[in-house]
Parts: structure tokens; C-alpha cells; sequence
């Protein structure tokens, strides 16, 4: 994902133009067929993420950032990603500058050039931010323009106290024309045709090898030459902490419509092939769309098409973790930038949004990734306190935040994903509308989730759980909303209310736990 003052190129554009809706053909609690509980897996310490970035400002005000501090760790975050997507490629980390302002003409400007500009949040500050809330560090290192050196003392000085990173990864999207791309101009496997710099209107670079040679052949390039070039800076890294946790991008398909790379199979095979003795985990972005605006327009899904999207998961996990068993079978999985679409949307001020976030994130963990990561923290793209123009983030970008949907999907989903908890999914009667979870929480209280998909129907649904007493309850639903779509109705009931089923209203969420 680029940053939030600049989008990313040829990605969205093409995704943009050739979406077609996703036809997702609903069922009956009767037709559908019935789904087996999967087995649980042990949470990470920082399942939950958030992306923020060098440019982000209103992080770096003492009185803006107390605000999402304390809303930050109400939802349980423990995970902050550094970087700022392909921002990251164009951030110098010791000056605390980048070459943003010099992009997209020139990408080999230096970090002291006059087209260069400092940073609100830079690494310290950043650290103290996160230490402040209990969260860990993920920072992708400048692969695009920095070099082996600069990232090598990075996770030097990241081991002084207060600093200390969980999880690095070498670049951004370093498989797409829209990076920065030194590297690639340069040897040992050079491309002599490439010339950093060169962009046309739609931010790609026409000399990227996909363009000159062809898809096929033009991702094998840009794979084998980040894949000689990461292994240096990765020795580095190693060199300077040889417990060091690297990780590099994961490419998806075209079934993932807003982070689709052609030929992405070539990317990973190469890859993971060539440095799999380095590699800690795959970054992965996970973005089922790539439309702006709202929802429901002739290029745009349907909020029920959103989130019966979240069905796509488990099979898109299973591609993955047969490309890792191939490969690096001890690399784990990582969401690092994740959300309805890559470009702004309404989604962010609506229901869906909140639903969205929780099902996305419960469902990339109940198979076993290590954190997700919601792109992002704040985008600039509402500056009031009302989340009324397409946006990302979990925050406005105001003096005084606010919190938009998303942030709202992972404050239900933290009820379930609590570090170290015991989470998996939740047979029903009804797979083909309702996503079901249950988690064993660290204190031994039992937790289930039902998130019911269809936007229009109400649907009841028989389940098996051991729940027993009196239950904490949570619910979130489109149609009890207040202006803010922040409706979380808590209470309590027996778990006798439920012996016969549950019935979850149209597009919501309730939370079932025992005290």
C-alpha cells in the first residue's frame, strides 16, 4: 500500500477498471453444507496490528496521539507496523528523511537532497509510542533506496533498550513497478534496461521489466533481483542480530483482486527458493477489492459482497501454507496491511466496515497466522471529527481523533483474540452466511463470536460450545447504530437462552462469554 499523501499506481488503477462484482451466491441454513470446527491454534503475544508511518503527524502530537493511545490499547493492539507501506521504500531511518517529494522523478535523489523533508515520527519517538501501549514492532527497512548498511544499523541500534524490533521485513511490494526500485539497475543482477525514476501518469515505471519483457518473464526478473539483493541486506541484518525475525512480501493472485500480481507464484517460488534459510515469515496483503468510493455502485461490490468475501480466507491460507511447505516450512505468516480495499472507501464510516474487520482478522488468525495488521492508522482522509468522506484508517486525522468502523471490528475481535488465547472456528448450521469462532482465553473463560453476513435476512443458527452460566454478551449490528456506527450494546444473559440456537440479526455481530 503507498502512503496516504500518495497512491500507489498501477495496482488499484488496473483493479479499479477491470473488477468485476464477485457473484457470491448466497444459501439457506438448509442447503448449506456444514463446516467442521477447525482444530484451535495458539495465539501469538501481538496478534492484533495496526500500520502506522513516519508521516503520520497526528501520532507524533502529544495531545491527537493520548487520545489513540488509550483507544489503541481499549482494543487490544500489541502490534505497531513501521513504515508506512511503500513509503518505507523512501525513508531513511538515521536522518529521519525521505524521498517522497523527489518521487516519482527521482528515486535515486539523496536523503540530504533539497527535494528531501524530515519526518513527524520518526523511529524513537515511534518506539516510545508503541512501548507506551504495550505493543511490539514490525519496521520494513528501506530496500527500494536504502542499502545493506543502513538497514544492518538499524537493527543495531533497535537493540538499545525501549527499541527492541519483533519483526523485520526487507521492502514493501517490492514485486510491483510502483516501488522504488534501485536495486534492480544495479548489480549483481542488474536489469540494464531499468532506469529508476521514469513513471508514466498512472505511477508505473515503463521501463520495469514486466513492461519490457512481458509479464512472465518480467516478474522472474524483478524476483530473482530481489531475491539475490534481499539475501544482502538480510546477511546484515543477521550479522548485526543473528536472532533477528526477517520476513519478505508474499504476492497473491488475481483471486485477491485489490493486491493481485501476475505471475505471482513465479514471485514467491523465487523468492522463497533463493533465501529461505533467512526467512523468518511472508508478509502478507490481504485486500479483497481495490475500488474507492462506496459501496454498491456498477464498479463497486455490495456490503453483503464484502463480507462474504471474508469466505475466500481459508482457502487463500491453504495456498499459502502449501507454497511454505514447499519452501520454508518453519516461516510463518504475517498480515501486514489488510482492509476492504487499498484505495479510500466509505466502508471506514459504515457497519460493513466494523464487520469487515473483525471477521477478517479473527478468520487470518483462527488459521494460524502470527498478527494482522489493519491498514491504516490514520489516512488523512477525514480531518473533522466525523468519518464522512472515503477513508482507511481506524482513526480521523483531526486534533482530536475519532475512531472509525474498523477500529470498532477490532475492539470486538480483541474479546476473542487475546494473546496466547486458544482460537479456532465454530461448526453452525449455517456456514454459507454466518462465520462462527470460539477462543479459550488465557484466564480459562470460554468466548464464542457469530458474525452473520447476509445485510437482509436474520438467521438462526444452531451451534455446540461449552458455555454454561451466565454469559457476557456483545452486539453490533447495521441497524442500531448511533452517528458514529460505534453501537456496541454490552449486557449479560444465561447460556440457557441459547440451548436451542441463536439468532443473529441481518448484518452484526454478537459475542458470547462466560465470566
Amino acid at each position: 500500500m503507498g502512503s496516504a499523501l500518495r497512491q500507489k499506481g498501477a495496482l488499484y488503477a488496473m483493479a479499479c477498471v477491470a473488477l468485476a462484482i464477485l457473484a457470491i451466491a448466497t444459501a439457506t441454513a438448509a442447503q448449506a453444507p456444514a463446516s467442521a470446527d477447525t482444530a484451535p491454534v495458539t495465539l501469538s503475544a501481538a496478534p492484533l496490528g495496526v500500520n502506522t508511518a513516519p508521516w503520520d503527524y497526528f501520532y507524533s502530537v502529544p495531545g491527537s496521539a493520548a487520545v489513540m493511545q488509550s483507544l489503541l490499547k481499549a482494543a487490544g493492539v500489541r502490534q505497531l507496523r513501521y513504515g508506512g507501506g511503500e513509503y518505507a521504500d523512501a525513508y531513511d531511518w538515521q536522518l529521519n528523511a525521505n524521498i517522497d517529494n523527489c518521487l516519482p522523478d527521482n528515486a535515486t535523489a539523496p536523503f540530504t537532497s533539497s527535494c528531501a523533508s524530515s519526518d513527524a515520527l520518526n523511529f524513537s519517538l515511534f518506539s516510545r509510542q508503541a512501548r507506551a501501549i504495550g505493543a511490539q514492532s514490525l519496521v520494513t527497512v528501506n530496500y527500494g533506496s536504502g542499502t545493506p548498511a543502513l538497514a544492518k544499523a538499524w537493527v543495531k541500534q533497535a537493540s538499545t533498550p525501549g527499541r527492541a524490533v519483533a519483526l523485520w521485513e526487507i521492502g514493501n511490494e517490492n514485486y510491483g513497478c510502483w516501488e522504488v526500485n534501485n536495486e534492480l539497475a544495479g548489480p549483481p543482477e542488474h536489469y540494464k534496461l531499468y532506469v529508476p525514476g521514469i513513471h508514466t501518469s498512472n505511477g508505473d515505471n515503463p521501463t520495469c521489466p514486466p513492461v519490457t519483457q512481458g509479464v512472465a518473464a518480467g516478474i522472474q526478473t524483478l524476483a530473482t533481483s530481489y531475491a539475490v539483493n534481499a539475501k544482502r541486506f538480510m546477511i546484515a541484518m543477521k550479522v548485526a542480530n543473528p536472532a533477528a525475525q526477517i520476513g519478505v512480501p508474499w504476492a497473491f493472485g488475481s483471486e485477491v483482486r485489490g493486491a493481485s500480481v501476475a505471475d505471482n507464484t513465479e514471485w514467491n517460488n523465487t523468492v522463497l527458493g533463493a533465501d529461505a534459510k533467512y526467512i523468518s515469515f511472508v508478509d502478507v496483503h490481504y485486500y479483497p477489492y481495490g475500488f474507492s468510493g462506496s459501496t454498491g455502485g456498477p464498479s463497486s461490490p455490495t456490503d453483503q459482497q464484502v463480507l462474504q468475501s471474508l469466505q475466500q480466507i481459508p482457502a487463500l491460507d491453504a495456498e499459502i501454507r502449501n507454497e511454505l511447505n514447499a519452501y520454508d516450512p518453519t516461516a510463518s505468516v504475517v498480515v501486514g496491511e489488510t482492509a476492504v480495499s487499498g484505495a479510500p472507501n466509505m466502508t471506514t464510516c459504515t457497519p460493513v466496515g466494523a464487520l469487515f474487520a473483525a471477521g477478517d482478522v479473527l478468520s487470518w488468525l483462527a488459521l494460524g497466522a502470527k498478527s494482522v495488521d489493519w491498514w491504516d492508522m490514520d489516512s488523512y482522509g477525514n480531518t473533522g471529527s466525523r468519518c464522512v468522506r472515503p477513508d482507511n484508517g481506524f482513526f480521523t486525522s483531526s486534533a482530536k481523533p475519532v475512531a472509525e468502523t474498523p477500529y470498532y471490528g477490532y475492539a470486538l475481535a480483541s474479546v476473542l483474540a487475546q494473546p496466547h488465547a486458544q482460537l479456532g472456528t465454530l461448526d453452525t448450521s449455517d456456514p454459507a452466511d454466518v462465520l462462527a469462532f470460539q477462543s479459550v482465553l488465557p484466564g480459562g473463560q470460554q468466548a464464542v463470536a457469530f458474525i452473520n453476513t447476509n445485510i437482509s435476512s436474520a438467521e438462526t443458527v444452531t451451534f455446540t460450545a461449552p458455555l454454561a452460566g451466565t454469559l457476557r454478551t456483545w452486539r453490533y449490528s447495521a441497524a442500531n447504530q448511533n452517528l458514529a456506527n460505534s453501537k456496541i450494546v454490552k449486557g449479560t444473559t444465561p447460556a440457557t437462552s441459547f440451548a436451542a440456537g441463536i439468532t443473529l440479526p441481518p448484518e452484526s455481530m454478537t459475542i458470547l462469554q462466560t465470566t
